[in-house]
């Protein structure tokens, strides 16, 4: 028997005289991944459809020749010492494409010849040992690549979606800024590395004064804009990359600001209340005057364990109790220094 028409590019394997060899050949050639096999030297002596019209070149140009011959891109690379290896010990090996970058200048068809069209690629390299049509000390590899580019497409989305809900869970609705829980997270976090790098670590509480008052007075969408308008105010006034501002509940705002001793807190937190008062929120059910105002407590610690979260919270939440008790409208702060700690009130 002869060879096939259809496989007279496709392969330069003796098929003579063999039924079996030809139909396997033709479902090879047709399969929908991609197809090589070289002999010991490396030469392709078999390439299959999908793989010539993902490579953009045609079996004449690809038969005979040896790989890195076609592709001089894979002389040296990882693929061609595994490829090496294999047939040197007749073991098997896979290149995931989790693991590494397209070995193979492959594209989709309507592509061929952009870079950034290459497709992701799982490849799967198999020695054929004695098999039909190689001899006892010239076997055969075959090399079977597979598109991957839908799957890693969906991966990469379904990352996408995830790091967004992700990201959405993380934020409070109402004023954009982080929630309590992105708090409690970023709390731990910057505590760990206060810890490492034997930093203070500091953190304002921050009170609406009287927004009970403020939301029966004006309302509920009044007061939803009101504590917009705060968060507003407060990231401009949180600017360092590493510092945290996040509605801890209600009408109370949290800033964590890492390597901050407390002078520099303090600092912060005074500018806080200046700010707020000067922005000027209309508040005519305040007993403290016609605008909106805030009590701030502030607080710094060098924490030596984990743990030391929890106090750190507690020291500048009696900070802003301290400060609601000497007349709201002020900061006050605890320094943890002393042990016990001790209130001082800022008009």
């Amino acid at each position: 028997m002869t060879t096939a028409p259809h496989l007279a590019c496709l392969s330069v394997l003796p098929t003579d005289e063999d039924p079996g060899r030809v139909w396997a050949l033709g479902a090879l050639a047709h399969l929908q991944v991609g197809v090589l096999v070289v002999n010991h030297t490396g030469e392709i002596v078999f390439v299959n459809e999908w793989f010539l019209k993902r490579c953009g070149r045609s079996g004449a140009s690809v038969l005979g020749h040896k790989i890195t011959e076609v592709f001089p891109q894979l002389i040296g690379s990882y693929f061609s010492r595994r490829l090496a290896l294999s047939q040197s010990t007749g073991l098997p090996a896979m290149l995931s494409h989790s693991l590494h970058a397209p070995p193979l200048p492959l594209y989709m068809p309507h592509l061929v010849g952009h870079p950034q069209a290459v497709l992701s690629q799982t490849v799967h390299i198999i020695p054929l040992g004695h098999s039909a049509g190689s001899s006892p000390h010239k076997p055969l590899t075959l090399i079977q690549v597979t598109d991957v580019t839908p799957t890693v497409r969906r991966e990469s989305l379904l990352r996408t979606r995830v790091d967004q809900m992700h990201h959405m869970a993380r934020l409070d609705s109402l004023t954009g800024i982080g929630n309590r829980r992105e708090f409690s997270e970023t709390l731990d976090s910057e505590l760990r590395a206060a810890i490492r790098n034997r930093a203070p670590l500091g953190l304002l509480m921050i009170d609406i004064d009287h927004f009970k008052n403020y939301n029966d007075h004006y309302g509920h969408p009044a007061g939803d804009r009101c504590l917009r308008d705060v968060a507003e105010l407060l990231r401009k006034v949180v600017r360092r990359p590493r510092d945290r501002l996040a509605r801890y509940g209600g009408e109370e705002f949290a800033v964590l600001l890492p390597a901050t001793p407390l002078e520099g807190v303090i600092e912060v937190g005074r500018e806080v209340v200046e700010r707020v008062r000067k922005l000027g929120l209309q508040h005519e059910a305040s007993p403290l005057g016609p605008v909106v105002t805030v009590s701030v407590g502030a607080t710094s610690v060098q924490p030596k364990a984990p743990e030391e979260s929890t106090y750190l919270v507690r020291l500048a939440d009696e900070a802003l109790y301290a400060a609601k008790g000497a007349g709201r409208n002020r900061l006050c702060w605890v320094n943890a220094a002393d042990e016990v700690p001790v209130a001082q009130a800022q008009a």
